[in-house]
């Protein structure tokens, strides 16, 4: 298998043959169309499995997908009002990213950023290949990828847990030089990866994309101050992903949080404790949370402020990617003139995510970046799915299972329990229920996740 000149697979993961199954597929994340001289179908589908992974299907075979699939198809055609994009390429790879490496110790602004995961391709091929490793990129490719995407993200249906209508982002890359991409070849289409346990009713990446962002512009901020510029990076007001995260983290250095204010506690005994309160600012202000369009607008504005921005490569990337029709995207529900104003909906809030944890083969990666005595890189994981050679902790006794256990045991019923009321008498019921006239017919579900 040929892979990207910016791809280093994991010597010692085997490489997979992908054979695509639509039965198996839950989800989609994308619709496009390639343009090339060798591409039968032009029209393509991107939906994950029941794992998690990446598969690309060609549209004529829609009408093998599960209903709900096609669903959200309709949905984000009609919802988004454009018609999928073309993508003018002879060699197209597919990048489930999930996890995300900035380098503390950078050199300049534009520095290298490793993403890893999982590169399925080429495409088109009659025997496409599936293998983790790492993918090397600069922080104004990440930016502009997903920038550059907006307009073609995916739209799902609004969900309970969400505030605004869910989308699957995702980011078009160079993976080789900018003449090898002017040619075609070498682009990396790259999708930030939801752990398949957290994809209920879609698979929706909007915080994970807003905390790669959020990790890329502080990085780009914190080299920027370094280096006395440039001013425009230096001021950006970034704001959080999660506020609750960025509380918490400031409790864990020794602040107090009341409000927007965060005071430090100088209250640590011993000398070493005493000499880093000293140098951290007696007061900080916590930062506001804001949700992923404003990064991707605060990333939009750091490309215009990056210096040598846009690069060769950019330009050649940018010059294969064509709107599917000129319809502007739809940023939100169109207003109704005669519904009345919905009452505001309590949404509980989500907890935060867990911390990046990498897989083994990803630690082969990050040790050969690891420098001794030197500063720790940012880590952005985007799939929290455990080590594939991590040990399987031992199953419990059965005698040491929970009572509540007990009532969702396989074709049992739930266990009496102790009460000290005397059991009501047993009333005579007629052997046949009663038909609920609500209750919508089983097919119905099918559609409504």
């Amino acid at each position: 298998m040929s892979h990207p000149r910016y791809f280093v697979p994991h010597a010692e993961s085997p490489v997979e043959s992908v054979r695509p199954d639509p039965t198996l597929l839950v989800h989609a994340v994308d619709a496009f169309r390639l343009e090339g001289p060798h591409v039968l179908e032009p029209e393509w589908i991107m939906c994950t499995d029941v794992g998690g992974n990446l598969v690309a299907l060609p549209a004529s075979e829609r009408d093998l997908l599960p209903a709900s699939i096609k669903a959200q198809l309709t949905h984000h055609e009609l919802a988004s009002g454009r018609t999928p994009r073309r993508i003018t390429a002879s060699e197209l790879y597919f990048f489930s990213v999930e996890l995300v490496e900035n380098p503390a110790d950078a050199e300049g602004v534009n520095d290298p950023v490793y993403l890893y995961g999982t590169l399925v391709g080429p495409w088109p091929s009659t025997s496409p290949t599936r293998v983790p490793g790492q993918l090397t990129v600069t922080r104004g490719d990440v930016l502009a990828g997903l920038v550059h995407g907006v307009a073609d993200a995916f739209h799902y249906v609004q969900d309970p847990e969400s505030k605004t209508a869910p989308r699957s982002y995702h980011a078009l890359l160079p993976g080789d030089r900018a003449e090898r991409i002017a040619e075609g070849r070498g682009l990396v289409l790259a999708y930030p990866a939801v752990a398949a346990e957290m994809q209920t009713h879609n698979a929706a990446n909007d915080l994970l994309v807003a905390n790669i962002l959020h990790d890329v512009l502080t990085q780009l901020q914190e080299n920027a101050r370094e280096h006395k510029g440039p001013k425009a990076l230096a001021e950006l007001d970034l704001p959080v992903p999660s506020r609750i995260m960025a509380i918490a983290e400031l409790e864990t250095r020794g602040y107090e949080v009341k409000g927007d204010v965060a005071t430090l506690r100088r209250n640590h005994p011993g000398l070493v404790n005493k000499l880093a309160e000293w140098l951290r600012a007696e007061k900080v202000k916590v930062p506001r949370e804001a949700a992923t369009p404003e990064f991707l607008e605060l990333a939009r504005r750091a490309l215009d402020a990056l210096p040598g921005w846009p690069s060769e490569t950019e330009r050649a990337l940018r010059a294969l990617v064509r709107p599917g029709n000129s319809a502007s995207p739809r940023v939100g529900p169109a207003p109704s003139l005669a519904a009345p104003s919905p009452a505001p909906r309590v949404i509980p809030p989500r907890p935060p995510p867990a911390p990046a944890r990498p897989n083994d083969w990803m630690k082969d990666f990050l040790d050969a970046h690891t420098r001794t005595g030197g500063a720790k890189a940012k880590l952005t994981g985007s799939k929290s799915s455990p080590s594939p050679r991590q040990a399987t902790p031992a199953p419990k006794p059965a005698s040491a299972s929970s009572d509540w256990m007990a009532d969702f045991a396989s074709g049992s019923s739930p266990a009496p329990r102790p009460s000290s009321a005397p059991p009501a008498p047993k009333r005579r019921e007629s052997t046949a229920p009663a038909p609920d006239p609500a209750k919508k017919p089983d097919w119905m579900s099918d559609f409504e996740d």
